[in-house]
This record gives C-alpha cells, sequence and structure tokens, in this order.
C-alpha cells in the first residue's frame, strides 16, 4: 500500500497516450462485471480502504469537481499500471525458476492491488462520462 502511495505520488504527472485512456469496444458494463470488478469496488467502499482517499467521494462537490475526478482517474490508472509492472517481472522470474507457490501469492496480491483498482478507475470514468457527457467537451 504504501509503495502504491510513493508510485503514485512519484508518477502523478506521468501520462499514457491519450489512445490509452480512451474506451474500448469491449469495456461494457458486462466486461467489468464479468471480471468481478463491482464486487471488488463494494468490499473496498466498505473497508477501511474508503477512508485512504477522500477525492474519490463526489458527494457535496461541485459540478467543476468532475474534470478533476476524471484526471485523478487516469492518474490512479497510470500509477498501477507502472506500479504493476514490476511485481509481473517478478512473477515471471518466480514461474522460470519453478517458485510456484511465490508466483500465486504475489499474483494474488498485484491483481488485488494493482489489476482491481487499475479496472476500477477505468470503470469509475467511463461511467462518470456517460453520466455526464458535456465534461469532455470542456476540453
Amino acid at each position: 500500500m504504501l509503495v502504491g502511495f510513493l508510485f503514485f505520488q512519484a508518477f502523478k504527472y506521468v501520462r499514457m497516450p491519450s489512445k490509452f485512456y480512451e474506451k474500448k469496444k469491449y469495456e461494457t458494463e458486462k466486461y467489468f462485471k464479468f471480471l468481478g470488478v463491482h464486487i471488488f469496488r463494494l468490499i473496498l467502499i466498505n473497508s477501511f480502504f474508503r477512508h485512504l482517499n477522500s477525492r474519490v467521494y463526489l458527494k457535496g462537490r461541485p459540478k467543476e469537481y468532475l474534470l478533476t475526478f476524471i484526471e485523478e482517474t487516469k492518474q490512479s490508472e497510470t500509477s498501477h499500471i507502472i506500479s504493476g509492472i514490476f511485481p509481473l517481472l517478478i512473477q515471471l522470474l518466480y514461474l522460470k525458476y519453478g517458485l510456484l507457490e511465490h508466483f500465486i501469492w504475489l499474483t494474488i496480491f498485484n491483481t488485488l492491488l494493482n489489476l482491481y483498482p487499475f479496472l476500477l478507475q477505468r470503470m469509475n470514468r467511463f461511467n462518470m462520462i456517460k453520466k455526464h457527457p458535456q465534461i469532455l467537451k470542456k476540453n
């Protein structure tokens, strides 16, 4: 968790190409539901994790904050991708050297701490854009 925070701060202004943040055809409500992102979201908002980042809650915020929210999802997405690459490389080494148990545990942690948060940020951003399409017209 601390590593994720440090990556977020270190790569706060690093961006992937803009095409990366666009919704792909397969990224539908069914896609996210099939992957269990909705369940992950429920677990996240009903745990202590919800207190760690108050910027993601929109209740009581002015509509102007929506654009900031969109940018924050992109920042978070980028930091989760970057911080997920290092464990992925270690996972491959574990597989190469037959350390299957280590591979499985690191896969679980990398999935829960990087892949699902990444997917959740994408889902949230796409839902927000769908709900408030005028957000993108301001850019």
